[in-house]
């Protein structure tokens, strides 16, 4: 009987041991678990650190960014005209034609300050919106009526020409220069007026011709060597020949 007793007793210890030896290695588990939790924990708040000190330091943290305005525009704005100053036609698409000669005045205004210089008004005496785009054609008149051919040289001044939407009662421009000469000297040409031809178009229209004074200019003596004739412009800004 005490044999017996003797092994059961042993076999208690061994049952008791293995409970223990369970029971630290699920508390080694444990630890290791928090451990490797841990371990993370620490990288973010050290990351966290990191882009703090970035942030603080003013360098920018890359980041997908929407286009700015600007660089949308630029090529949309490439656009027309652009280039060479001055108004453009916004109304000539819905009329859809040139001025005509009937419906157009031409006034030429002496200079003052610039003998032998004028600037030429292109009114719209019509009804509707209409353009003219180019250059003016001229040509003298008599003091019988009758018609004077003259040399004419057309530049590109104060640019080249711009098409210019005429509402109703609006004006182009355009500048127009000659030398004056005695009556006597040889291809001396005495007008009593001038005619202007609209561009494009066939037919001519007699022009009023004002002095400084803004009366009619009864007489002018144009050299052989004709007209110097601007390119019509929408503003009156610098189209007189300096």
């Amino acid at each position: 009987m005490e044999i017996r007793i003797v092994r059961l007793g042993r076999g208690l210890a061994a049952a008791g041991l293995t409970v223990g030896l369970a029971l630290g290695a699920a508390a080694c588990n444990d630890d290791n678990s928090g451990a490797g939790t841990a371990g993370p924990a620490g990288a973010t708040a050290a990351s966290s650190t990191a882009a703090s000190s970035t942030a603080a330091s003013g360098t920018a943290v890359p980041s997908k960014a929407a286009p700015s305005a600007g660089r949308t525009a630029g090529p949309a704005g490439g656009g027309t005209g652009g280039g060479r100053g001055g108004s453009q036609p916004s109304s000539a698409a819905a009329a859809g034609s040139r001025c005509h000669t009937d419906e157009l005045r031409a006034d030429v205004q002496l200079q003052p300050d610039f003998p032998g210089n004028a600037m030429v008004m292109l009114v719209n005496k019509g009804t509707r919106t209409c353009t003219v785009d180019g250059y003016l054609g001229y040509g003298g008149l008599a003091a019988d009526n009758s018609r004077v051919d003259l040399t004419t040289n057309r530049v590109a001044y104060p640019g080249a020409p711009i098409q210019v939407a005429l509402e109703p009662g609006a004006t182009a421009f355009s500048g127009l220069k000659w030398s004056s000469c005695d009556k006597a000297d040889a291809g001396c040409e005495v007008l009593a007026g001038l005619v202007v031809t609209p561009p494009d178009e066939t037919t001519r229209l007699t022009a009023d011709v004002l002095g400084v004074d803004g009366q009619a200019v009864p007489q002018l003596t144009v050299s052989a060597a004709g007209l110097t004739v601007g390119s019509l412009q929408p503003s009156n800004q610098g189209v007189v020949f300096g």
